[in-house]
C-alpha cells in the first residue's frame, strides 16, 4: 500500500505531465490521474487524523465473494431479452440498407445514446460498425443463391 507521501509524488508528475501534454486527450488523462492520486492522498490524511470515525464492514473478501455471487445470478427473464434483442438488432443490421434514411439516422441516434454516457465514443463504434456491415445481407442472399444454384 502506498503512503501519503507517495501518492502526493505520483500527483506532483501527473502535474508536471499535464503541463507537456500534446492533445486535450492527454491532458484530461492527466489531469484524472493527478486528480485520483491527490485524492488517494487526502482519504489517507483522513483516515490518519479521525481514527476513531470510520465503520468496520465485512473484510474485503467477503464483500467480493458476495458481489461475485449475485452477479453470477442472472435476473429472471434477462437470457430471454438478451436473446429478444441480439434477435432485433441481427435483423436490423441484415435490412439496414432497405431502411429509409431518416428511420436509419433516428435508430442511430437512439443506439448511440442508450446507454446514457456521453454520445462521441459509441457513435464512432457504432458508425464504424455499420460502415463494415452494410452489405452483409446481400452477401447472405449471394452465399445462399450460390448453394441453391449447387444442388439444381
Amino acid at each position: 500500500m502506498f503512503t501519503v507521501a507517495q501518492y502526493r509524488s505520483k500527483a506532483r508528475v501527473y502535474e508536471m505531465l499535464l503541463k507537456t501534454a500534446c492533445s486535450p486527450t492527454e491532458s484530461a488523462e492527466y489531469r484524472d490521474l493527478r486528480r485520483s492520486y491527490t485524492s488517494l492522498a487526502d482519504n489517507l490524511d483522513w483516515l490518519a487524523a479521525n481514527p476513531g470515525k470510520t465503520v468496520a464492514g465485512a473484510p474485503n473478501v467477503e464483500r467480493r465473494k458476495r458481489r461475485v455471487e449475485h452477479a453470477q445470478q442472472p435476473e429472471p427473464g434477462h437470457l430471454e431479452q438478451e436473446s429478444i434483442l441480439r434477435s432485433l438488432g441481427g435483423a436490423v443490421i441484415l435490412n439496414w440498407n432497405t431502411i429509409p434514411t431518416k428511420l436509419q439516422r433516428a435508430l442511430f441516434e437512439a443506439a448511440s445514446t442508450i446507454q446514457g454516457s456521453e454520445p462521441a465514443p459509441l457513435r464512432d463504434v457504432l458508425a464504424q460498425f455499420l460502415h463494415d456491415h452494410k452489405n452483409d445481407a446481400q452477401r447472405a442472399r449471394e452465399h445462399v443463391d450460390a448453394g441453391t444454384e449447387d444442388r439444381f
